[in-house]
């Protein structure tokens, strides 16, 4: 009696035990692409903004801006960009690039806050914040943008001076609910008064008009803070970095 051939091979439970180890490992991998993305976008932004705040300084020392240093006297506050500077720069030199050579619209806006250093009254030495903005979508409108960018015709982004009812350690206060549903995370605020950074981590444990930054607040007292407004449609920060330097006229 001959013996028969034994015949090897996977049952119906291992292969949909294989299959389902498969399943899971994929779905993790297919995870990982989102936030992939998103960090390769943050990456090359930043990167952008970084060459966008360097021509926005070099600009600043090329015009000189003698009509905003003559005039300021308070080493203690930052001023509105548009009360100046824009006088002296043309407005095309805010965008990025000044000049689109495929036609298109710039997405990248910069302005800036100067103040005198403190300490510093009579020197023309300033410490300058220059913000960058993205414009994705040419149809946005932003709180506070007054200005038409040149190549689009429409509004783009710039900073606007909210206020402060008070503030405990690392939480602020503000004073108008309608003005805090634009500092929202991870938008980057400028003290008024000290001229120092501070990152929103968090709006609303409370109420609305609470927010909760990255770091204790260093003022002394209540002040005025400025941050890149959301767009009035809402969606995605148009916030990208914010930088500063001193410079000496």
């Amino acid at each position: 009696m001959k013996n028969k051939k034994q015949q090897t091979g996977f049952s119906l439970v291992e292969v949909l035990m294989a299959v389902g180890i498969l399943a899971v490992g994929l779905l993790l991998v297919a995870t990982m692409f989102p936030a992939a993305i998103y960090m390769t976008t943050v990456a090359s932004e930043r990167t952008m903004a970084a060459i966008v705040a360097d021509e926005a300084f070099a600009k600043i020392q090329i015009y000189d801006m003698n009509g905003i240093t003559s005039t300021l006297n308070d080493p203690c506050n930052c001023y509105d960009w548009g009360d100046g500077m824009k006088n002296e720069i043309a407005e095309s030199e805010f965008e990025y690039p000044p000049v689109d050579p495929c036609g298109g619209s710039s997405q990248y806006y910069w302005s800036a806050l100067y103040r005198k250093t403190p300490g510093n009254t009579d020197d023309r030495e300033y410490q300058i914040t220059v913000f960058v903005a993205r414009k994705m979508n040419p149809s946005l409108t932003y709180a506070g943008g007054s200005i038409a960018a040149p190549s689009s015709g429409n509004l783009w982004p710039v900073p606007i001076e909210v206020e402060i009812n008070s503030y405990n350690d690392n939480t602020l206060i503000i004073k108008n609910t309608n003005d805090a549903k634009l500092v929202n995370p991870p938008v980057t605020i400028v003290d008024n008064e000290t001229g120092k950074l501070y990152t929103v981590v968090k709006r609303g444990d409370g109420s609305d008009e609470t927010i909760t930054l990255d770091r204790n607040w260093e003022n002394t007292s209540v002040s005025t803070i400025w941050l890149i407004p959301p767009s009035e449609s809402g969606g995605k920060n148009a916030g990208v970095e914010v930088y500063q330097r001193i410079i000496k006229f």
